[in-house]
Parts: structure tokens; C-alpha cells; sequence
């Protein structure tokens, strides 16, 4: 219903609709959507998908406040992270001509009735909530006077140092931004054993902010000195990873694509990844599948893949036609870290 919805407004938006789109928009960039507007995204694939369809596309990490352009409506449907739902409430006045509107779109559990109270107060306004079906629509209408005062969006256009992540950068907008993922820590733990000889070439497959690549950058030390490539589909991920690429000095560079799609084949010696299973609110069960084989193309004949994954996923009945060896080096602590071989 929601895409139904969505549809409808993106469809009857003139020109200076803006349509700010995550990872739950993706389905509707598959149909034969009319829109005539301008579409922001944080996801690189979406922004190409929006390219491909000859869509205005701007991608980055809703960095709204340095628009140059006065919108006359914006269309949202709600993120999953709180902090990036606050930061375009909190942005949106400024945006806005005098009488346009924000329309927020969400499902009962995605938080939109809290989303449409806070932005009637941000906006100075009366709370519209209409229900459609299952989902729900807020309406807020920007005034020429002094809008309320921002939201708690933990400020998130900023990059900032964690001593949690052990002085990595770091921010909202990415997931697990300010903490070290159990999983990736565990991975990272078999990194002295499987570095191969000095003058690799290594790919972060869906680095994040970088944990993976600057662990084995420690790792290797000065006597291997890989040169790392990593790569990510969220514009907040490319950010913090660059600078900590940056500020560690590694050899490298920081690449966007989907799942490693902007590398190339039979590049890398060596591959470390830890896989989402999470696309928005929803679970998409091929997102490992997508990323094995991606692993695969970019790997040399030779070369060594190192996977993490929940233990639920099944990566040895998944990898088997793609890697000629595949073993668990791990179980623990509620995942497994896989050897796949080329």
C-alpha cells in the first residue's frame, strides 16, 4: 500500500517535488514510474537506478543543507534509523518555498505517528496523520514564520572519533555506526593467519565505516603494506571509511558500488566481508547470494575469500558452486567465519 501511495504523489509532483529515497523505495524504481521531480538518495544503486530512468538524481548523505534549491513539496517515506528521520525533519523548512509541504510516509511500525507529532512542532503547524490501508501519511506545511526547534538528530551530518571503535571515525546514517560489530571483530581475529605474501591487493566488500580494512592494514604491518580497495553502497559508509583511510594512511582508495559492482574482475588476492541481511525494514534473503558472487568474479584464480555470517545463513550450500574450497574456520558467539578458495 505504501508504494501505491507513493507512487500517486511522485506521480502528480511537478518538477520541484523532491523525492528523498532510501532503501524502501527501491521497489518502485522496477515499475514504470512517471516523476518529473528530483530524487536524493544515500544508496548508490538506487541513485543509478534513478539514473538509468533518466530521473535528476542527487546521491549523497542527505545533505540537504547545502541545497540551492527551494522545493515546493518533499516526499519521504520514513527511514529505519531515528537520527537520519530527524535530520531531514530538522532540514526540510529550510528547503521548503513558503506554503510547501512534507509528506512522510510510513507503516504502523516504522514510528511515523511519533515522526508526524514531531514535525507539526519542527514546523509550527497542526499534526496531519491520515491512515491509507495498513500505512500512514503525514502532512506539514512550511510557513514564513521562524519554524520550532530541531529535532535530537545526534548530529548527524557530523563525522566524529569514537574511543568505542578505538579512535575510528565514525557516524549516524551507516548501521552499527558506533560500535564494533561482533561479527567483524571475530572475522577480523583470523586475519594474521591468512594474510598472504607482501604486494597484495585486498577488497572490503561492504566495508561500512571501515573496521575490517583498518584491522588488516594493523595486521599486515609495514612489511606487507596491501593496498586495499573498499567499497560500499551508503554514502555515510563511503565518508567515515575515507577518513580513516585517511587519518590511518592506508594504501587504497574507497569505491561506490552495489556489492562490489564498481570493481574489477580478478583483482584481489585477498577478500574480507561480513555481509548485511537487512534492507531497510525488511530481511532480503538474497543479499549474500549477491555478495558470494561478487566475491567470486572479483577474486584471482587463487585467491582467498574470508566471510562472516550469522549461523543461520547456509554459506557453505551457497558458496559450493562458486569456490572450490569452502571451510569454517569459526562458530561463535551466534556466527560463523568461512575460507572460500577460487
Amino acid at each position: 500500500m505504501q508504494t501505491t501511495l507513493l507512487s500517486q504523489f511522485l506521480r502528480d509532483g511537478d518538477p520541484d517535488t523532491l523525492w528523498i529515497a532510501d532503501e524502501n523505495s527501491k521497489p518502485l524504481l522496477d515499475t514504470a514510474l512517471q516523476f518529473s521531480g528530483v530524487l536524493l538518495s544515500n544508496r548508490w544503486d538506487i541513485a543509478q537506478a534513478a539514473e538509468a530512468r533518466g530521473i535528476r538524481t542527487e546521491f549523497c548523505d542527505f545533505e540537504l543543507a547545502a541545497s540551492k534549491r527551494q522545493y515546493s513539496r518533499i516526499v519521504y517515506p520514513v527511514s529505519k534509523e531515528k537520527a537520519a528521520v530527524h535530520h531531514i525533519i530538522n532540514c526540510a523548512p529550510g528547503i521548503l518555498r513558503e506554503g510547501g509541504e512534507l509528506l512522510l510516509l510510513g507503516g504502523k511500525t516504522s514510528g511515523i505517528k511519533t515522526y508526524a507529532q514531531k514535525t507539526a512542532q519542527r514546523f509550527g503547524c497542526a499534526k496531519q496523520l491520515q491512515k491509507h490501508g495498513s500505512d500512514y501519511l503525514s502532512r506539514s506545511q512550511a510557513r514564513d514564520t521562524a519554524a520550532g526547534p530541531e529535532l535530537d538528530d545526534s548530529e548527524y551530518p557530523q563525522l566524529r572519533q569514537l574511543d568505542v571503535l578505538g579512535g575510528l571515525y565514525s557516524k549516524p546514517g551507516l548501521f552499527g555506526w558506533n560500535k564494533i560489530d561482533t561479527g567483524s571483530a571475530l572475522l577480523a581475529s583470523h586475519f594474521d593467519e591468512h594474510l598472504p605474501a607482501g604486494g597484495i591487493r585486498v577488497v572490503d566488500l561492504g566495508c561500512g565505516y571501515g573496521y575490517l580494512s583498518t584491522q588488516l592494514a594493523r595486521a599486515a604491518g609495514q612489511d606487507c603494506r596491501p593496498f586495499i580497495e573498499a567499497t560500499d553502497n551508503n554514502a555515510a559508509a563511503l565518508l567515515a571509511c575515507e577518513k580513516n583511510f585517511q587519518a590511518r594512511e592506508i594504501a587504497g582508495r574507497v569505491v561506490a558500488g552495489d556489492a562490489g559492482s564498481e570493481l574489477e574482475s580478478k583483482s584481489a588476492d585477498l577478500l574480507v566481508c561480513n555481509p548485511p541481511f537487512h534492507q531497510g525494514f525488511q530481511v532480503e534473503g538474497d543479499l549474500t547470494d549477491r555478495f558470494l558472487g561478487q566475491a567470486a568474479r572479483i577474486l584471482k584464480k587463487g585467491g582467498t575469500a574470508l566471510f562472516v555470517v550469522n549461523e543461520f545463513i547456509p554459506l557453505e550450500k551457497k558458496s559450493q558452486a562458486l569456490f572450490q574450497q569452502v571451510v569454517r574456520l569459526n562458530k561463535e558467539k551466534g556466527f560463523c567465519v568461512y575460507r572460500l578458495t577460487r
